[in-house]
């Protein structure tokens, strides 16, 4: 039997940064798969248990850290506090561990903070922040014409792009051009945190959460753009159909609907189909193409007046338990082994996941030789097999 090779980590410093960052010892435990009790001894600066280098490197991973920051004196890691952020969250349970979603701040910043040294090392002009003025008493249609017209977004543009993805990154391109960073985070639920921003005069920051879909991924980055438009720092989860308690989340909720479904097009479209009793597959169609969501159409039609409460109430539920069923039915086919199983494109999961800023950064690090592949692969987190496909499309743009 091998000897046991234990990882001599400064206590000090792996403590320093679970309390900075706002990280527990349960999440700890849950996450890398073992006892509690063992992985408290192993932040305990009294304790002389130690993790194996194997279980270091899994704490190292869970934290987002590079496994020789765990060795390193606590006051030479670049560990910042995290920025205050408002919980504007709707939970169904009280005091949760926001641990995923703390590290999942610090991901934002860290990936933000990659872009700022990648582009004045390259010599990168970015985009100058400008936000619009935009009056304090404004109201959701004025907000949401704002946004439009200040980010030039095209509804010729939308109603002609192909799928959500490629609505999805045409928004996320458009924020980007004027200086506000979009990245999304990963390890979150969704129940738990659907989108955060971060306000600061000179880098605002969106972060979208990685794990929902395309059409949910384009809503939350106009209602996080609300909130970095009234200069907020939140933390939020309630999207769609949301009858939220807080005002601020229903007005971001209502401004992002109006900018992705604008009113005045709508009633042309709905004139056009000359509807009157809405089917599903009515709400589907206009979902297609706008490239949203059914929620966010089901919505707009109630804030119309096209539907009653009721209704709403009644296509909502059934788009959810749709949903809920198709998951299943997915889930248990994987399971059993039986469908057709389609594999990941690791490359385009990584252009979804990254910056527009980010990804052309890389592009022209990695043509001027100033980036390896390996170095793509280990910012990205896929193999370097899958950097050519990467790079080609970010090519393209």
């Amino acid at each position: 039997m091998a000897a046991r090779i234990d990882a001599n980590i400064n206590k000090e410093t792996i403590c320093f940064i679970c309390s900075q960052i706002g990280v527990t010892t349960t999440f700890l435990s849950q996450r890398t798969g073992l006892a509690e009790d063992k992985v408290g001894a192993w932040l305990d600066v009294s304790s002389d248990a130690y993790p194996t280098l194997n279980q270091a490197k899994n704490l190292a991973k869970v934290l987002k850290v590079p496994f020789a920051g765990l060795y390193m004196h606590k006051d030479n890691l670049p560990i910042k506090q995290l920025p205050s952020l408002r919980n504007l969250r709707t939970l169904p349970y009280s005091s949760p561990d926001d641990s995923s979603l703390n590290l999942a701040v610090v991901e934002l910043i860290r990936y933000h903070d990659f872009l700022t040294s990648a582009e004045a090392e390259l010599k990168i002009v970015a985009p100058t922040l400008t936000l619009p003025s935009i009056r304090e008493t404004a109201d959701v249609a004025e907000y949401a014409k704002i946004i439009r017209t200040y980010f030039g977004l095209e509804l010729d543009v939308q109603f002609k792009l192909q799928s959500a993805r490629q609505f999805y990154l045409y928004l996320r391109q458009q924020i980007e051009s004027k200086g506000i960073f979009v990245h999304c985070f990963t390890g979150v639920d969704v129940e738990i945190a659907r989108g955060i921003s971060i306000f600061n005069e000179s880098a605002p920051i969106i972060g979208i959460n990685d794990n929902d879909r395309y059409p949910a991924k384009t809503f939350s980055i106009i209602h996080e753009l609300v909130h970095i438009l009234k200069r907020q720092s939140t933390l939020c989860n309630e999207m769609f159909a949301s009858f939220s308690s807080q005002n601020e989340e229903v007005f971001c909720n209502a401004v992002a609907g109006e900018v992705l479904v604008p009113v005045a097009s709508l009633n042309v479209v709905l004139t056009a189909k000359e509807i009157i009793n809405f089917s599903l597959d009515d709400i589907e169609a206009i979902a297609k193409k706008y490239s949203v969501s059914k929620e966010v159409i089901t919505r707009r039609l109630y804030d119309t007046n096209r539907i009653s409460k009721d209704e709403y109430d009644t296509y909502a539920n059934e788009i959810r338990q749709n949903f809920l069923q198709e998951r299943e039915a997915d889930r248990l086919a994987r399971q059993e082994g039986r469908g057709q199983t389609i594999p990941k494109n690791m490359s385009r999961e990584a252009v979804d996941k990254t910056s527009t800023a980010i990804c052309r950064v890389l592009l022209i690090g990695y043509s001027d030789g100033y980036f390896s592949k390996q170095e793509v692969s280990g910012l990205l987190g896929i193999k370097e097999k899958h950097i050519p496909k990467f790079l080609t499309e970010v090519a393209k743009w």
